[in-house]
């Protein structure tokens, strides 16, 4: 069967930064299950898997606002309004605790002094990311699966 709307995927896949730097994340392998046609997927990686069958391999380049957005707009917080312990190298994710109270995670661009140049973008912004796709399975959806697809996801899907 082929890969088209209305479909359920099991795919396997690794995700990496294209170009030579170093990447600090798991790469994967990660597994994931997923209905075709109802936002659930990155509209570049479904469209990539369109027309796919089981036992398939695919590879796709999602440019940065395809995957994780650009670059976001840079900030500065003081050293002290870091939560964790470690070193502040730039480059690095740590986090800030917001007025809610949440965890909320940043990338450090420069230390200067007691302060640091940061950005609130996710850490995989501004660069295409190569994903490598293997295709499980794949089914016709249910109703009921098709259902809870208008159930919005939080955050959205990958």
């Amino acid at each position: 069967m082929k890969i088209q709307p209305n479909t359920m995927i099991t795919v396997r896949y690794t995700l990496e930064p294209v170009g030579s730097e170093a990447f600090p994340y798991p790469k994967g392998p990660y597994r994931m299950e997923a209905l075709v046609g109802h936002g659930r997927l990155l509209p570049g990686l479904e469209e990539a898997l369109m027309g796919a069958e089981e036992g398939a391999a695919v590879e796709v380049v999602l440019d940065p606002q395809d995957f994780a957005g650009e670059v976001g707009a840079e900030a500065h917080i003081a050293r002290e309004d870091v939560v964790e312990e470690g070193p502040l190298e730039v480059g690095a994710v740590r986090h800030t605790m917001d007025e809610n109270r949440c965890l909320r995670p940043f990338r450090i661009l420069a230390v200067e002094g007691d302060r640091l140049r940061v950005s609130f973008g996710h850490p995989f912004a501004g660069k295409p990311f190569l994903f490598r796709v293997v295709v499980e399975k794949v089914r016709w959806a249910s109703l009921e699966e098709i259902r809870a697809a208008r159930t919005p996801v939080r955050g959205g899907g990958l």
